[in-house]
């Protein structure tokens, strides 16, 4: 194997991939990035056996071949190397690879690249596709509900569930919930329902670029996920269990309605946040809801906050208690400022949800006084 590359697309390469390289030493060739140069591209793969991602960058290849590179002292060289044409040269008798800049050369001992499991392509099953930009919309509105800590599986993953050319993503951890749907092109098969590692789509949404002529395609096969366009590969394992059924929880209709605009109820919250730090993973909050005005109030022994904002309210007068980090983790993904905000009493579900849309709720429960 021998290329010609700039550090740029090196770089570009490197950061694609990094977050599937193992930091288990059990394999050693999984703490490498895979290099192949064919044609005039060089493919980038790296996988910890749960999830894997290939990309390819473009090169100028004077030999093909392929070879596997310990990860650390790929990206921390390159990334020290100069600004100029960067020459690669893989030698089979010592397993090494020598990369030549200016007047100087680093050689750097690596793997066989038959070693390297590689990364697999779906070709089987279901399969549908999706704007990119869509598909992170749908990620930052629903993943942030997961909690990749739970020792309960099905809650570190987000439901997607496929109808009718309906995709709807689905987070929760059981204390809060988001529900966000988009249209999809050429649902294959079936409906389908499966529930995908948050973990998993942070990262395909970290990699791809916001391009509205580019096309994500996803695929599964029942055990596994992969998310695919022109450059990137993403394969992920699924998770095994039953998904709760979310529809079960969101209340049918409310006794109070209430209007606001969601950039001043979240700088408002953000103020009364700052006297009641976390304790035991919540940080109260008190609405006090009556006709046309909510009152927010926050009380420590640090100080207090009382504010009042005006709003629109249908219904009955209400104070209820909320979690302010709750309330701001959904605020900061929102892209709509016009909140219909639908409450049932002080121990029910409330359902924030944009004027006159649909296509995403966010519901939280309550905190007991």
């Amino acid at each position: 194997m021998k290329f010609t590359s700039t550090k740029e697309n090196l770089l570009s390469g490197i950061n694609t991939v990094q977050k599937a390289i193992s930091n288990k030493g059990a394999i050693p060739v999984l703490t490498g990035i895979y290099l192949k140069a064919e044609g005039n591209r060089l493919t980038f793969a790296a996988t910890d056996l749960e999830i894997g991602i290939t990309c390819t960058e473009p090169v100028q290849v004077l030999e093909e071949g392929h070879a596997v590179i310990p990860a650390h002292f790929f990206a921390e060289i390159v990334r020290r190397l100069p600004n100029t044409n960067l020459l690669f040269s893989y030698d089979d008798e010592t397993v090494s690879i020598k990369i030549e800049y200016d007047h100087a050369e680093t050689n750097i001992k690596c793997w066989r690249g038959e070693e390297f499991p590689g990364v697999a392509s779906l070709e089987d099953g279901y399969m549908f596709t999706v704007n990119p930009a869509v598909f992170k919309a749908l990620v930052k509105q629903t993943g942030f509900c997961a909690n990749v800590n739970d020792p309960r599986p099905i809650f570190t993953g987000a439901l997607l569930e496929a109808e009718d050319n309906n995709l709807t993503m689905v987070g929760t951890d059981s204390h809060r919930l988001a529900v966000k749907k988009c249209k999809i092109d050429n649902l294959t098969n079936e409906n389908y329902k499966i529930v995908v590692p948050v973990k998993s789509l942070n990262e395909i949404s970290r990699i791809l670029k916001d391009d509205n002529d580019d096309v994500l395609t996803i695929r599964s096969n029942g055990r596994q996920i992969s998310f695919e366009n022109r450059d990137i590969r993403l394969v992920s394992r699924l998770i095994d269990g039953a998904f709760p059924n979310y529809r079960q929880v969101i209340p049918d209709e409310s006794q109070i309605l209430m209007k606001a605009k969601k950039k001043n109820l979240q700088e408002s919250i953000e103020r009364a946040s700052l006297f009641v730090p976390e304790k035991d993973g919540s940080s109260v909050l008190r609405f006090n809801i009556t006709d046309s005005n909510l009152n927010i109030v926050s009380k420590s022994e640090y100080g207090m906050v009382n504010e009042n904002l005006n709003v629109y309210t249908e219904g009955n007068e209400l104070s209820i208690l909320f979690n302010a980090k709750y309330l701001l983790d959904a605020f900061k993904t929102m892209d709509f400022d016009d909140l219909d905000i639908h409450l049932g009493g002080s121990l029910s579900p409330a359902i924030f949800r944009p004027l006159n849309d649909e296509s995403y709720l966010y519901l939280l429960l309550p905190l007991r006084g």
